[in-house]
């Protein structure tokens, strides 16, 4: 690579680009998350490949089954896709409370994956959606991941040094979904915990099917299913009252030595209820 600063504009560069990568080479798409990273460890001598106008990256799309989500989408985008809000709203949620609005204009769904942060938001989402990601190395390689296997704990994926995300892929379901969080701040909010759901919900409004994932209470979001069993077959209006109990014990199951539990025991409820009023929403 013979400058510091590489901003290819296709695949085929991009490519390229991955093949002179180094030690010292840094991947970026928004760059919100790797600039506070090189302030707080005082990082000055590097390279950076930016993917952000690599057209590929930067769309869309939906097909009969799935909606195809390039790498360096924003959330601004995500928040005002018609396509998102017809097929996954939960990602839209998930997409407007992630930071301030110039971040969100910068942040994108695939370096938010790749940097697998304890709390990132869009991430419990593309875990209920069981959501599969397009992974391109410097070989012009392609090979397709559940990013459930894809991240491996906090700030951990199995991307190797010359591969990035270019798509993520959701199918579609006829499941409803919703997004909550809370955090340190009223703005620019950071999760000190977060949660997913995803329901399948017949006719008389009787849950039939549940799926949720909690974030920043593990290495990775994991799956209430205390909280799902509780959920089932009971009608949708009904269960705000009797949830507290339930998933107190999730907290209590997931996290029993941690000195925080406590206290997320008290935030999840309130997590989780908002999560179930966005439904109806």
């Amino acid at each position: 690579m013979k400058n510091n600063y590489i901003s290819p504009e296709n695949i085929d560069e991009l490519c390229d680009a991955l093949q002179h990568k180094d030690e010292n080479t840094f991947v970026i798409a928004g760059g919100t998350d790797l600039c506070i990273r090189f302030v707080k460890n005082q990082v000055f001598d590097y390279k950076i490949i930016d993917i952000g106008k690599v057209i590929e990256l930067i769309k869309i799309e939906e097909t009969n089954d799935a909606v195809d989500i390039g790498a360096c989408v924003t959330m601004t985008e995500l928040e005002n896709s018609q396509i998102i809000k017809r097929n996954i709203s939960a990602l839209v949620g998930a997409a407007y409370n992630l930071g301030s609005t110039q971040i969100r204009n910068r942040a994108t769904i695939g370096g938010n994956l790749a940097n697998a942060a304890q709390c990132g938001d869009t991430i419990p989402v593309l875990f209920a959606f069981d959501a599969d990601v397009k992974i391109i190395n410097s070989k012009n390689e392609y090979r397709i991941e559940k990013v459930r296997d894809l991240v491996t704990g906090i700030g951990k994926t199995t991307l190797k040094e010359d591969e990035v995300i270019t798509n993520i892929i959701i199918r579609k379901t006829n499941h409803i979904s919703s997004f909550a969080k809370v955090g340190s701040r009223k703005t620019v909010t950071i999760s000190k915990i977060n949660c997913c759901g995803k329901f399948n919900i017949d006719e008389n409004d009787f849950i039939k099917e549940a799926e949720i994932f909690m974030g920043a209470v593990g290495i990775k979001p994991v799956r209430a299913d205390i909280v799902e069993r509780e959920l089932v077959g009971k009608k949708l209006d009904d269960i705000n009252n009797n949830i507290d109990y339930f998933v107190q014990m999730q907290i209590e199951n997931l996290i029993p030595d941690r000195s925080s539990k406590h206290y997320k025991k008290e935030a999840a409820i309130g997590v989780v209820k908002d999560m179930l009023h966005g439904l109806g929403r």
